[in-house]
């Protein structure tokens, strides 16, 4: 099943080939055209070799995500489209060595005559895809790769197919992968200073913070591992800079020191966890959901904190903003966790760099900033009567933020009989299945704020009657964390953990 006036395409070849680069400049296309995008990519820990993919859905419609099943497939090397034939479907056109089609000997990158390609079979205007190319790049050998893609196709009478195309669009879209996204929120929230340590899959936040210090007055540090960079935006926060650090699993289990310092210091710092799958170095190029509660019970000791996840690229950008607001305000650890699937996939979402956002400025008394347990004026005390104060005023503080965080969102009918629940990432995907499945007995509870958790919650949850949980984990890390706070029981726990995230051909027939 598939959204009308909606399709697919996926390129596969080794590492090195420019797979994700042309996909990126189809992807720019597209928008070009008034089209929607998602995107996916797949990609092996290599610099040459291996097989790498990436694929894209597009409509004129709204879409939430990539689909499974393609309807264009482009393989550019030898023994690389064998392997996803249970993704192609009767009508699937694959071009390729030892394919359907196979191109004809030339001379240029094979990567951009694909683009001709498609630009013939979906019938986009020529000057446009022109225009992107020169824009991409300045060799005018990629424009002939192009025409020659494009005249291939249209001598081989490959089939086209009429999109709807809208070039009048009110609002203009630009392509965002989540890292990007993160990365415009830290900007327009505020934030002066970032230090990270790169690594996949929360490098993108640092390449593209690094690009934009001079042109937003920041400052960005890549030092020499992630206990460094922890400590610089703790120092940084202690200034009353706005500031954040970006991470994946290995590198947050450094920070985690220092996550607790800036627990008891009161220092408002944003730590952006970008999940892949663990333990140790485990799958460092693929997703995962696997470090909630790891986040929430980061840092030794009872001190107050908050965890946010956004579920797009939307959401990457916005409660960026907002972790750094909240990290200025209530002076408090905040931790962004994201993964793989939202921070390097992208989405046609409005221009981000030139939303407004109201910036709330650092709580710095600057007074003493101790490690040690303190007394009001910062000095360091072991008495009991100041200590009993310090943990009720921190428990205070959490109960208060449960309160006030971003509620859950809920989706579809409040008429439904069962009750989606899930988090991050996999918003997209249950979104676009209860869109393919057109069924009005559905509805979509979509955490944002992971800690503390409002007890409010438990009441919505018991208005229906069927309880479902997605994760993208083994264990299903969202359902422990709701037992912890109440009576929580679902009905059905749908969980997938090898590295790929869901696909809503698949959550179509599981539900």
């Amino acid at each position: 099943m598939s959204l009308l006036n909606t399709y697919s395409i996926k390129i596969a070849g080794p590492a090195g080939a420019g797979i994700k680069s042309s996909g990126l400049l189809l992807a720019k296309i597209l928008i070009a055209h008034g089209q929607n995008v998602r995107d996916y990519s797949e990609y092996p820990s290599l610099v040459r070799g291996g097989h790498n993919t990436y694929q894209l859905t597009f409509s004129s419609q709204t879409i939430f995500t990539v689909h499974q099943k393609i309807d264009l497939f482009f393989a550019l090397a030898p023994n690389h489209w064998q392997q996803h034939q249970s993704e192609f479907t009767k009508k699937t056109l694959v071009i390729g060595p030892d394919a359907q089609i196979s191109l004809p000997d030339h001379k240029f990158a094979t990567n951009t005559v694909c683009l001709g390609i498609v630009a013939y079979i979906f019938n986009l205007d020529q000057k446009i895809c022109h225009h992107q190319i020169s824009l991409a790049y300045s060799d005018s050998s990629n424009l002939d790769a192009f025409d020659f893609g494009y005249q291939f196709a249209k001598q081989s009478k490959l089939k086209q197919i009429k999109i709807i195309k809208n070039f009048k669009l009110k609002i203009k879209n630009s392509l965002y992968d989540g890292n990007e996204a993160y990365g415009w929120g830290f900007i327009k929230g505020g934030g002066k200073f970032f230090a990270a340590y790169p690594m996949t899959p929360a490098s993108g936040s640092l390449h593209f913070l690094a690009q934009k210090q001079v042109d937003h007055q920041l400052t960005v540090i890549h030092p020499e591992d992630e206990i460094a960079a922890a400590s610089m935006v703790a120092g940084a926060a202690y200034t009353g800079v706005k500031s954040a650090t970006g991470t994946s699993g290995g590198g947050f289990a450094l920070m985690t020191e220092t996550i607790s310092f800036c627990g008891v210091a009161n220092l408002g710092t944003v730590f952006y966890l970008v999940s892949r799958p663990g333990p140790a170095t485990g799958l460092p190029t693929w997703t995962s959901q696997g470090d909630l509660l790891f986040a929430i019970n980061a840092g030794h000791g009872e001190f107050p904190k908050i965890v946010l996840a956004p579920g797009d690229q939307q959401e990457s950008f916005d409660l960026s903003q907002l972790s750094l607001n909240l990290a200025a305000k209530y002076s408090l650890p905040v931790i962004l966790i994201s993964d793989k699937f939202i921070s390097e996939s992208s989405a046609s979402i409005p221009d981000l760099s030139v939303k407004k956002i109201k910036s709330v400025q650092p709580q710095r008394s600057f007074l003493m900033a101790n490690s040690y347990e303190h007394d009001q004026f910062g000095y360091s005390t072991e008495s009991s009567q100041v200590v009993n104060q310090n943990v009720k005023k921190r428990l205070a503080l959490t109960k208060k933020l449960a309160l006030i965080l971003p509620k859950p969102i809920i989706y579809g009918p409040q008429t439904a009989t069962k009750l989606i629940i899930s988090w991050g990432s996999t918003k997209s995907t249950i979104l676009e299945t209860l869109t393919l499945k057109k069924d009005n007995d559905f509805a979509f509870l979509h955490f944002q704020t992971l800690w503390p958790i409002n007890p409010e919650i438990k009441k919505l949850i018991n208005n229906f009657k069927k309880i479902i949980v997605i994760e993208n984990n083994a264990t299903s890390q969202l359902t422990t964390l709701l037992k912890s706070q109440f009576d929580f029981n679902p009905d059905q726990i749908l969980l997938k953990f090898d590295g790929r995230p869901f696909f809503p051909e698949e959550l179509l027939k599981k539900l």
